[in-house]
């Protein structure tokens, strides 16, 4: 009798290890969905005793990101914290040069044409020509109500740190009014026009962060070169940021 039972309850057994297995796939696969609408790969932070990964050729840069709900800053009354963010273009190889604030402002401040520069019609090395463009933008491009909800929670996380803003107490750009704020603003038009889906909304916000740090270099390596020396991270050389400018382009 008890043979017969244990051989019924097998094809039971077996049905429930299938639907759990089909469970967890399921849930796999709602937090891939999820991960996805919410903008894709994840903004990073440091972790304690961890360097920042200054390398080049990647598709990343660090950048200060809004405080998340219950989130603590590195820097003491910061209203942003750095973080890693994957980017539309590429940094450029450069050879490490020894001197942290060098090889920091080779990471983070971007050179030669964006993936989209030729279709933008503009270049990181030109700066001040480029901000004029891609404000442009912000009046030319027209949107789709769903490209709209799109670039309004983009720009509705980036902030404006040196000019409007400041670490302290950053500006969103959606209530700046300066001229970066303005090709931030086009900027992000564009590349939602220009990539659709195929690019991430964290992906914008990194290339925009890119174009913040060509624009406000002297800042941005500092802020970091602080962040990764107070999160554990190597800083090789005496920080010197006196022939870097504060900010490139009218405000």
């Amino acid at each position: 009798m008890s043979k017969k039972t244990n051989q019924s309850e097998k094809p039971i057994f077996l049905a429930l290890l299938l639907f759990a297995a089909v469970l967890i796939l399921f849930n796999q696969w709602q937090l891939s969905e999820i991960s996805s609408m919410l903008g894709g790969a994840p903004m990073r932070s440091f972790t304690p005793g961890a360097s920042i990964s200054l390398e080049g050729g990647e598709k990343i840069t660090y950048a200060p990101v809004l405080l998340a709900q219950g989130e603590s800053p590195v820097l003491s009354g910061y209203g942003t914290k750095v973080k890693q963010l994957p980017t539309i273009s590429s940094s450029a190889k450069k050879d490490k040069t020894g001197d942290a604030v060098q090889d920091a402002l080779n990471m983070l401040v971007p050179t030669g044409t964006p993936e989209y520069g030729q279709a933008a019609g503009v270049s990181f090395d030109d700066p001040i020509n480029a901000q004029k463009v891609l404000g442009n933008f912000e009046r030319s491009i027209q949107l789709s109500v769903e490209e709209q909800t799109r670039w309004e929670g983009i720009v509705g996380r980036f902030t404006c740190d040196y000019c409007c803003g400041s670490p302290q107490n950053p500006t969103i750009i959606t209530s700046c009014g300066c001229a970066h704020a303005k090709a931030w603003r086009g900027l992000g038009k564009f590349l939602i026009k220009t990539y659709e889906s195929k690019v991430t909304d964290e992906q914008i916000l990194g290339e925009l962060s890119k174009w913040k740090a060509l624009w406000y270099p002297g800042p941005t390596v500092k802020r970091v070169i602080e962040e990764q020396s107070l999160s554990g991270g190597e800083s090789s050389a005496p920080v010197n940021l006196n022939a870097l400018p504060t900010m490139v382009g009218g405000c």
